[in-house]
């Protein structure tokens, strides 16, 4: 186990260390003397059992700091130390009293009983964190009977309304988060530095999850103006649980709904605003993936059909659908960031992953032919990643194949990959307006060319 010492006194580090060394000489002791250090520690060094704040920084303030930690990694006992008038002016109760199980240890730190007492405090924060881990323990259990969920999609949420496991092997999960209790997202961050990409719940809960989330994002969905900046989150929790329903169960009923709610609210934000550079400016860039790729290749889109002058609804909503579907198939994140088989992520892929990833547009040109009131989307989705100049994949077909619609969904596709998860700026999208220009720049995919520089004010 680990502990975090917040101090800007390095003789109080190497007291409280020596003092703990010898009671507990298994548990680490990390310490740190600024509030950066304290906060890159919490989403790296963690998890911490304890926290040991010293109420008397002077470059910070410590109260702030504490409810900044505990907002990040969620409620943990903290024992505070310093001079005990200072904590009194510094200190509020809403923080001394977030934890039933904070403390205080005031100077001077010479005195005969201040060892006893740091250890006790020490003592009792331990065995709460022991109690918590005993109630995570380990599960033999039966892997068909649950589903895994990408890691991801968990940073949606600040409770989840089941329980989710972890997989320590094939047959051995534990339970890292109790249903309808807040989990800080440093819990997530340090699953997901460790290269783990799925957690997991019960298939039957799995399904009533999908079906109550839906429910709820169709509610939400209809309510928010089109023009409320809020919605680029709605529609990208509304993408995220759409894309998890139809790859667990198909497409049902309520996918089918969720598909039109959200491809309405596309083309009506978009209208809303008229412009790009609006929804560029205000698209929340923390959150990237699949779902946000999505969601910006149809604003992308939507911007090059309004420019152009195409007038009809259906073919705003067939380039909102299309772009929904495209990477539906994609097994990993950070798969969707991919847009040629040159680059170096793609190069650095086992065999088996660049095969999925070359057939990953006909996979979900699949799914995409059950919306039929939508002609031609199927074959949209599955040249999405073609280049006039036949160096595309997977079929390389002559250009006059590549009709305009194609030209506008692969253009849009291919800048909304480049700026997923990225700080966009003028100079940003001038570079990659001109690193398109040898293979974009032929036939009717020039022409949107021009269109897409407009629109980017370049």
């Amino acid at each position: 186990m680990k502990v975090l010492l917040i101090s800007e006194d390095t003789d109080i580090h190497e007291f409280i260390k020596r003092i703990l060394k010898i009671k507990f000489p298994k548990l680490e002791v990390v310490s740190v003397l600024t509030v950066e250090e304290s906060m890159t520690a919490a989403a790296s060094d963690g998890p911490f059992a304890v926290f040991i704040l010293d109420s008397d920084l002077k470059q910070v303030d410590p109260n702030a700091l504490g409810l900044n930690l505990i907002e990040f990694t969620g409620e943990r006992p903290i024992i505070f130390i310093g001079t005990e008038s200072i904590f009194n002016d510094r200190i509020t109760e809403g923080l001394f009293n977030s934890h039933e199980l904070n403390d205080k240890a005031f100077k001077p730190f010479d005195r005969e009983d201040f060892v006893k007492e740091i250890i006790q405090k020490m003592e009792n924060g331990l065995a709460w964190i022991l109690e918590q881990q005993r109630e995570q323990s380990v599960e033999e259990i039966n892997p068909d009977e649950y589903i895994p969920m990408k890691i991801k999609a968990f940073f949606l949420y600040q409770a989840f309304p089941y329980d989710v496991y972890i997989a320590i092997t094939q047959k051995s999960y534990m339970k890292i988060i109790n249903a309808n209790t807040p989990y800080p997202h440093s819990l997530l961050t340090t699953y997901a530095r460790k290269n783990i990409k799925f957690l997991h719940i019960k298939k039957d809960e799995q399904l009533q999850y999908l079906e109550n989330e839906t429910k709820k994002c169709l509610k939400q969905l209809k309510s928010i103006e089109a023009h409320d900046k809020d919605i680029y989150l709605a529609l990208l929790r509304g993408i995220t649980i759409m894309q998890q329903y139809m790859l667990a169960l198909g497409v049902t009923a309520s996918v089918h709904a969720l598909v039109e709610t959200i491809s309405d609210c596309i083309v009506a934000h978009f209208k809303a605003v008229g412009k790009l550079s609006f929804i560029l400016k205000n698209y929340p860039n923390f959150y990237e993936g699949v779902a946000s790729k999505s969601l910006l290749t149809a604003f992308i889109a939507e911007s090059l059909a309004w420019k152009i002058g195409w007038e009809s609804n259906t073919t705003k909503k067939k380039l909102a659908i299309c772009s929904l579907l495209q990477d539906i198939t994609l097994s990993e994140d950070s798969l969707s960031k991919i847009n040629s088989q040159s680059s170096e992520h793609f190069k650095g892929l086992s065999p088996e992953m660049q095969e999925a990833y070359n057939n990953h547009p006909i996979s979900a040109a699949d799914y995409s032919k059950q919306f039929t009131q939508y002609s031609d989307i199927d074959y949209i989705i599955e040249s999405h990643h073609e280049l006039p100049n036949r160096k595309g994949f997977p079929n390389r077909p002559a250009a006059t194949k590549l009709t305009q619609i194609c030209a506008v969904f692969n253009i849009a596709q291919y800048v909304a990959a480049a700026i997923d998860g990225e700080q966009i700026t003028d100079n940003f999208l001038s570079k990659i307006h001109k690193s398109m220009s040898r293979d974009f720049n032929i036939g009717v995919f020039k022409e949107v060319m021009k269109v897409l520089k407009d629109n980017l004010h370049l």
